[in-house]
């Protein structure tokens, strides 16, 4: 679970804090890497792009902007301005887009600008915003007065672009008579006959259940993906076609050569409407756990269906309790509900898992509920994307409106999804609801686990807390379980809670025998009293450390610390005491870069001190 950095972290204070034991390098400003990267071509940016370092390339751009003038180096600044759009885009950082579209000022040529506001619009509409996007185009197709004739014209060819998005907008908030409207009045003015087009007017007359039109509408596009899954659509709706027929003829164009991932994702909601409409409960089933799970970034017609985690909670109680009907199983006993699930989770695996959820909701005591929840869980897990599938079924539905009302093993389980995917927040606010480990695993490593989390996740009293009861739980470490309680004490420095971090080192050094070990620690508190500006106490933790055990603080690590202690004490105006510190590792040091730095800084300090302070010895330090 947490890998042992004691090593690497030895070698950074080697490496960081005393430049004794530095290999030699310079260190140059990122600003200066910036300007050198910026400079290079365009290619070299997009590059750098794709290779995954977007933000690298974005600070690419503003590097080369800053030293162009937007009006005397127009077409040079546009092109890296294009650039910079494309990076956003790629990136998919819609909120930034469309911010620095919201902010260019006056003066912009109209072909650059209305590519721009038409990207800004989309960012907008894929952020859900389109009230806002609405705003932006309906500025833009008011803009004709006081044009010149070029301007008209380019005005004039981007026009229909614009409509349409309104059309979009109005989808994305819900509102289906008015992009009804909007879009009778872009077919009557342009009278487009495109496929694109004819799937969004087919769209939006199945949203206003218009579902006749769309047949005769779309009674030439079967044959085309997308068109053929809105025919069967509205066939359905219309009760043009029995719904057993529809379900059917979803099925086999999913098995089609030509069905690609996003029209198999939308087929499977038409499987999922028609086998409801036809009292098909497995099929129901069945086919929404595919349309919950998901695939990839593929999302259904915004409206279009009417699905969520409750609809599939209610479809796979009201197939469990058809069952029980069938089997005449008794409400209350449990186990024989339990039994059918386990029987069927080989072959039948939907059937119990709609089993195992009725047992779960439904189950008249904590143990036979929680025993349901394993078993749905285990199926689950056997299931492809069904991580996913777990996500949207109990973090998003109202049946578990609280995350204590999940199951404890559904949970753990989350919590692990959600560390796979670099959600810290999820799995941290989970843990708060998390107190023991689950069975077969070591609580020690477990509690240790939740700290880590809570540190990870911006909860850092919370692991602070749990560090702290780890301690008062276990009055006996062994060596591994320190190290690894060790590394997330690390964690808090490198979060910056160093007054946290000052007292778990100093609760844990009573369970430390090793006088290496604890060397080391004294060490760890200083660099946190450092942190927090606490230099004399810094100081007096840097000394102890160097000459903790006997030591005579001028062995390798002990000269380190002593470097530390006296750069403390001139920081805490202590210039005397630094001064003879520097002085007596000057004595003991016969290396000439080593000497050379130490010279400096005992330089440094005569500088500092009062004039009537000078001495020729401290200038002529040796």
């Amino acid at each position: 679970m947490l890998t042992d950095k004691r090593s690497s972290v030895l070698k950074r204070v080697v490496r960081k804090c005393y430049p004794f034991f530095i290999f030699s390098f310079f260190i140059f400003p990122l600003h200066s890497f910036a300007a050198a990267v910026s400079a290079d071509s365009l290619e070299e940016v997009r590059s750098i792009a794709k290779s995954g370092a977007v933000s690298l390339a974005l600070q690419s751009i503003d590097e080369y902007q800053k030293t162009l003038d937007a009006k005397s180096d127009m077409l040079a600044w546009l092109e890296w301005e294009r650039e910079r759009l494309a990076m956003y885009e790629l990136g998919q950082r819609w909120q930034a887009l469309q911010q620095r579209v919201a902010a260019y000022k006056d003066g912009l040529p109209d072909n650059f600008l209305y590519v721009a506001k038409q990207k800004q619009v989309d960012a907008l509409l894929k952020l859900k915003q389109g009230q806002q996007a609405r705003y932006i185009l309906q500025g833009l197709i008011w803009s004709s007065t006081a044009l010149t004739e070029v301007e008209t014209r380019i005005h004039t060819q981007w026009l229909p672009h614009w409509q349409k998005r309104i059309i979009k907008s109005y989808l994305v908030d819900g509102k289906t008579d008015d992009a009804l409207l909007a879009a009778q009045r872009y077919y009557q003015d342009y009278r487009n006959n495109e496929i694109e087009d004819r799937l969004l007017r087919a769209r939006i007359l199945l949203l206003n259940k218009r579902e006749d039109e769309v047949v005769e509408l779309l009674m030439k596009d079967t044959k085309h993906p997308e068109g053929g899954m809105l025919y069967l659509l509205a066939q359905l709706r219309s009760k043009g076609r029995p719904p057993r027929k529809v379900l059917q003829s979803a099925l086999r164009q999913m098995r089609g050569k030509w069905a690609d991932e996003k029209l198999k994702y939308m087929l499977w909601a038409v499987v999922a409407e028609s086998a409801k409409r036809s009292a098909d409960r497995p099929s129901t089933a069945n086919a929404l756990e595919f349309v919950l799970a998901g695939n990839k970034n593929i999302e259904l017609p915004a409206g279009l269906f009417n699905f969520s985690a409750d609809t599939l909670w209610d479809v796979y109680i009201d197939y469990a309790v058809h069952l029980g009907n069938r089997a005449q199983f008794l409400i209350g006993n449990d186990q024989q509900w339990l039994n059918a699930a386990i029987k069927a989770q080989k072959k039948y695996p939907v059937k119990a898992r709609a089993l195992f959820a009725m047992v779960m909701h439904k189950g008249q005591s904590d143990d036979t509920r929680l025993r349901a929840a394993k078993g749905f869980l285990n199926l689950m897990r056997k299931r492809k994307r069904g991580a996913n599938l777990i996500m949207a079924l109990f973090l998003k539905s109202n049946y578990f409106n609280k995350l204590e009302s999940i199951p404890a093993p559904i949970r753990y389980d989350i919590v692990d999804i959600a560390l796979s995917r670099s959600n810290i927040e999820l799995a941290s606010s989970l843990m708060t609801t998390i107190t023991t480990a689950p069975a077969g695993v070591d609580e020690f490593q477990w509690q240790l686990r939740r700290a880590r989390i809570f540190v990870l996740g911006g909860k850092e009293e919370e692991g602070s807390r749990t560090l702290k009861q780890i301690l008062k739980d276990n009055n006996k470490l062994s060596r591994q379980q320190i190290e690894h309680f060790l590394q997330v004490v690390f964690d808090l420095q490198t979060v910056k809670e160093h007054e946290h971090a000052y007292q778990i080192f100093n609760a844990v050094l009573p369970l430390i025998d090793d006088k290496v070990l604890q060397r080391e620690i004294y060490y760890w508190m200083a660099d946190s009293q450092k942190a927090l500006q606490n230099y004399a106490a810094a100081a007096r933790l840097y000394l102890r450390s160097a000459m903790h055990a006997g030591n005579n603080g001028l062995d390798p690590w002990g000269q380190t610390a002593r470097y530390q202690v006296a750069e403390m004490l001139a920081k805490a105006e202590l210039l005397q005491d630094a001064h003879t510190i520097y002085q007596q590792l000057l004595d003991v040091t016969k290396e000439p870069a080593r000497r050379a730095v130490l010279k400096h800084e005992l330089q440094k300090l005569w500088l500092l001190r009062e004039p009537d302070n000078h001495s020729d010895s401290e200038a002529q330090a040796e």
